[in-house]
């Protein structure tokens, strides 16, 4: 790649690191032309969170962060372009890095130039190169933009990576616009190039139109309103009703249920053993990769589930969020008595809230979004268009 010239750069890091220094003296250079609007504001911010460290980023350790990234949603989508980066790496001296949302890292590639170096400010999978972490960097301030940018020398708060220059893009989910990561491409600031930010905003890019469509919640996501379905780690998973009860009931106690508790609330006066309810708990847990506890019983991962959602939105009075959540009653063929109990709560809610709904076009809206939608819905649609006058 292009790069700068030698006396250029050196100039430019010079007048820099002079600002750098007033600035952490005290003296706050914002009339000066050397220093980019976001690099000043990303410094005020850093002076609230990040003191000045000696050394390196805070980092994880390798096994948590190698489990993240194998869990990761970046993982597959990055694949296609790894060679590619690795590629770029080493040819062009430089370290890479894929982060989460977090500006947490968790996969790295470093040439044999930039190994060392990376390695002694843990530019590596688990540093944590958030703002808030280690102050003004590439990967913090994309984050925080939610843009492609370049953060040269002394524009870096910390002086132990002045002497780098870092290229960083958000990765943008398609669908929901979230940002889902950061793309980084770094190597020393004598190396700096005008293409190093074209370069990683393409490869971020590309990345991106490789996520999956559907952006999980959590790592356990649970639809039980209408039409039933459950996504794990990013992927449907079929699971029979019983199933399906038992983790609705797993996601409304968050602090655990004893064995006899759990055999209550789903099966009441049903005949069923308690051997028969421990049985199917293992069959769901090695379903679940283990991802149940016991003694008590409890969801070991981040769960989302739409109908406790709705629940929390009608509480709140978010009537909008509630009506595009809603998809119809809690699992209407159960008759697991806590699951009943619930089912009947929200729906009651669900129908005062419709009841005051005096807006046919918003219901008109809803079944437009979901045909097999409520029948709660529809009744309150067909109750609005039946009146006489009715002005839309």
């Amino acid at each position: 790649m292009q790069q700068f010239s030698s006396t250029g750069l050196a100039k430019r890091r010079k007048l820099i690191e002079s600002e750098w220094s007033q600035f952490v003296a005290g003296s706050v250079p914002l009339g000066s032309e050397a220093i980019r609007r976001d690099i000043i504001g990303s410094w005020q911010r850093s002076a609230q969170i990040a003191s000045i460290q000696q050394g390196q980023a805070p980092a994880d350790d390798a096994y948590t962060t190698s489990t993240l990234w194998k869990e990761s949603i970046l993982r597959q989508a990055a694949e296609r372009e790894q060679e590619q980066i690795i590629q770029l790496a080493r040819e062009g001296e430089l370290v890479a890095a894929i982060a989460d949302a977090s500006g947490r890292l968790l996969w790295t590639y470093a040439s044999r130039h930039m190994q060392p170096k990376a390695e002694a400010v843990n530019f590596t999978a688990g540093g944590h190169w958030d703002e808030r972490s280690v102050g003004t960097n590439a990967v913090g301030l994309s984050l925080n933009l939610k843009s492609a940018v370049t953060v040269f020398s002394s524009e870096h708060y910390q002086p132990f990576v002045h002497d780098w220059v870092c290229y960083a893009a958000p990765i943008i989910h398609p669908q929901s616009g979230e940002c889902v990561g950061i793309l980084d491409l770094s190597t020393t600031w004598k190396r700096h190039t005008p293409l190093g930010q074209a370069a990683v905003t393409e490869l971020a890019r590309s990345i991106a139109r490789c996520l999956p469509n559907h952006l999980p919640r959590a790592e356990l996501e649970i639809h039980a309103l209408g039409q039933p379905q459950v996504i794990y780690r990013g992927k449907p998973i079929a699971l029979p009703q019983r199933y399906l009860e038992m983790l609705c009931l797993l996601v409304l106690n968050p602090q655990g249920l004893s064995l006899e508790a759990f055999h209550a609330a789903l099966y009441g006066d049903a005949l069923a053993s308690t051997a028969t309810l421990k049985a199917e708990i293992s069959h769901l847990r090695r379903l679940l990769d283990g991802q149940i506890g016991s003694r008590p019983y409890r969801l070991l991962i981040p769960a989302w589930a739409d109908f406790i959602q709705v629940w929390q939105a009608l509480r709140e009075q978010k009537t909008n969020e509630a009506l595009a959540l809603y998809r119809g009653p809690l699992m209407p063929q159960s008759n697991a008595p806590e699951l009943s109990e619930w089912r009947y709560c929200i729906d009651a809610v669900m129908d005062q809230v419709l009841d005051t709904c005096a807006e046919p076009s918003l219901l008109v809206d809803k079944i437009c979004q979901n045909p097999a939608g409520s029948d709660l819905v529809r009744a309150r649609l067909a109750e609005l268009i039946a009146r006489p006058r009715l002005r839309w």
